[in-house]
């Protein structure tokens, strides 16, 4: 399912590139804001494709860091499949949520991270918490999956192998409530 997804994200981004050039054609295509654009356009369909609501400021929030992570990590990729990573790990539904195995990287003096173990803990969620200054291999794994050490960041693991990492406390909260609230 999250393949099928993924591709769908990915041709709604690359059809939202073709209109915002069609769009600023006159300038080339040059847009200071073309965040607030693309939110505009994909506010609908990209809720219908994650089966959730969107508010504006939370996809120009998306893609304006899906922009950083692909111009720090992976300059080469094809942007709109970079951008649908990015949202699929931020947004995408649970395929087998009973049978994943979930585990949070944390730490215990930080607030986004309580944040998110308050969730846990408010759900009655079975979550393997993992800190990250109690064992350095938790770090390692981190730093190896997501090419840093910021936390919060929940390791989403289904039964067929996939795996997901999605940080920011806010999503995760959004998550773990959606997903077993």
């Amino acid at each position: 399912m999250h393949d099928e997804l993924k591709k769908n994200i990915a041709a709604l981004l690359a059809e939202t590139g073709k209109a915002h050039h069609k769009a600023f054609q006159a300038t080339d295509g040059a847009d200071p804001d073309w965040p607030i654009w693309y939110a505009e356009y994909l506010q609908e369909p990209l809720g219908k494709l994650l089966q959730t609501s969107f508010s504006k400021s939370q996809i120009v929030y998306c893609l304006m860091n899906a922009d950083l992570e692909r111009d720090a990590l992976a300059r080469e990729s094809k942007w709109h499949e970079f951008y649908a990573g990015h949202f699929m790990e931020h947004f995408a539904p649970a395929d087998t949520p009973a049978k994943d195995k979930l585990a949070l990287y944390h730490f215990e003096g930080c607030p986004y991270c309580t944040r998110a173990r308050t969730a846990i803990d408010r759900l009655g969620v079975e979550v393997e918490l993992r800190d990250i200054f109690a064992d350095s291999n938790h770090r390692d794994d981190l730093v190896q999956a997501q090419g840093r050490a910021t936390v919060p960041v929940l390791r989403i693991s289904s039964p067929n192998g996939e795996e997901r990492w999605m940080p920011e406390s806010a999503d995760i909260v959004r998550y773990l409530e959606a997903t077993y609230g």
